[in-house]
């Protein structure tokens, strides 16, 4: 019998009431569900595997900020006694899949698929009349869209490897690696399938979400959550060329726009406005373990500063002072892994309650500027950089664009300033052929000569792990070529 495992932020509670409502009643074992429990009880189990996907993301979020946060030299994490948080991010070290950068971002979203999965299979496996036609779409939508999220966050991290999108049956069976572009077209495909089905969703889910997802819970507002990532993903392969599309298309990049105006982008709006996950201090309830107040090693690049712009009073951007500030200088637990920082992040995940957001009003108007501009509306993607700018930077308006090059400087400066330590600075300069601009710390004129060579990567091996599962599968399923099995 296989069994499900229940992740789920409510389940204890869940679990709880109905007991307190009918003592009598047969409840099944939610900490260990069998397939055939959950089936049989689909009413009871549907929300609390919900749930569990849910608290899957909430944990995986912050793994995945401050893995790229590391490779895109926003931040390091210096932690005192174990030099490999910095080395196997940092160094060369980085390209073996058994160092902690190498083995990273990978097996939490392959469990959260599984989960994905679990909860389709019950909800589209029970008895007719269970659930209403409705209903099972806006469960499918909402699966949809958190599966193609799960494999979005695992194809940024290894890019040109591609990935495995197959999840079935069998947890122990082997599905192939496809290439980046197919995983792209598939991404693409769940999140406009999700935003169908959540349109014959009806009014309401057949669960709860959380409170980071007010405004966002329903089936009709949930899709303008979908929007906004299909919006995120058609960005990237038009920026880049992927699945179907040349580099920089416009036909690509007006695909971009329409979705952005089915999202919640507004121009009006709250800069924040967007679904985020939530953390607590509770008991059985997860901190934000990369909050200042969680970790302390956890600290902003040593010039994170570097190119900053001054506003008319001569202060620094806002969105730098409203995110960073200075503190004691701190090094790696071995001084050769790095050089010592006097920076930290205080204004965003200062306390282990604070949110961290999936996507927000601020990135979606700065994709919308992208797409304006290589759709030729160069006039509305002045606007939208000027907008944010102004009001979120607190800087001057800028004047019009002297050519791509001054635009996607532009651009580049303002998702790093706007976007800081969000999960965004790596995949940016990647797509722009700019990852040759990170610093690195051992090629610092102020750094100790006993620096260890670091480098910088477009992407993450495959995880040993799955190097040595996949060591003699059949033909087809091993390893991708250049993984680093």
């Amino acid at each position: 019998m296989k069994h499900f495992t229940i992740t789920g932020l409510m389940s204890g509670i869940a679990l709880t009431t109905l007991v307190a409502c009918n003592p009598d009643l047969a409840v099944p074992n939610y900490q260990n569900l069998t397939q055939s429990a959950a089936l049989a009880s689909p009413l009871s189990a549907v929300p609390l595997l919900a749930s569990g996907v849910l608290r899957d993301d909430r944990g995986n979020n912050p793994g995945f900020i401050t893995g790229l946060g590391e490779l895109g030299r926003e931040s390091y994490n210096y932690t005192p006694t174990e030099g490999r948080n910095a080395s196997g991010w940092l160094t060369s070290d980085v390209n073996s899949p058994a160092s902690f950068g190498g083995g990273a971002l990978w097996g939490g979203y392959y469990a959260a698929l599984r989960d994905i999965y679990q909860l389709r299979t019950v909800a589209n496996g029970a008895p007719s009349g269970t659930f209403t036609a409705a209903q099972l779409s806006a469960i499918n939508g909402f699966l949809d869209t958190e599966e193609a999220l799960n494999l979005l966050y695992v194809i940024d991290a290894r890019d040109d490897l591609g990935a495995p999108v197959q999840v079935v049956a069998d947890p122990t069976a082997l599905t192939p690696f496809v290439s980046r572009d197919s995983v792209f077209s598939y991404i693409v495909g769940k999140l406009s399938g999700a935003v169908t089905e959540l349109g014959a969703g009806g009014a309401a889910f057949p669960f709860t979400f959380h409170s980071g997802f007010a405004g966002f819970n329903t089936p009709s507002t949930f899709a303008s959550f979908a929007s906004a990532l299909l919006a995120r993903v058609n960005t990237y392969r038009a920026s880049r060329g992927i699945a179907g599309c040349a580099v920089k298309a416009a036909s690509c990049y007006q695909t971009v726009l329409t979705n952005l105006n089915a999202s919640f982008i507004s121009s009006s709006g709250s800069l924040k406005l967007g679904p985020f996950n939530i953390y607590s201090a509770a008991a059985g309830e997860a901190v934000n373990s990369i909050s200042r107040q969680a970790s302390t090693a956890i600290v902003a690049h040593a010039h994170v500063d570097a190119g900053v712009q001054t506003r008319a009073d001569g202060s620094k951007d806002l969105r730098f002072t409203n995110k960073v500030c200075t503190i004691a200088p701190k090094g790696p637990s071995t001084p050769s892994l790095g050089i010592q920082t006097t920076w930290a992040f205080c204004g965003i995940y200062n306390l282990s309650t604070d949110p961290i957001y999936i996507i927000r009003n601020e990135e979606l108007i700065l994709l919308r500027a992208e797409a304006e501009y290589y759709t030729g509306d160069q006039a509305s993607a002045l606007n939208d950089i000027n907008l944010i700018r102004t009001t979120s930077g607190g800087l001057a308006a800028r004047g019009a664009f002297a050519n791509e090059a001054d635009f996607v400087n532009e651009l580049l400066y303002n998702r790093r300033e706007s976007l800081e330590f969000e999960g965004h600075r790596w995949i940016d300069v990647r797509r722009f052929g700019q990852l040759a601009t990170l610093p690195i710390d051992s090629k610092d004129p102020s750094a100790s000569p006993n620096i260890t060579p670091q480098v910088v990567v477009s992407r993450l091996p495959v995880p040993q792990g799955e190097c040595l599962f996949r060591a003699n599968a059949p033909s087809g399923l091993g390893a991708p070529a250049g993984s680093g099995c």
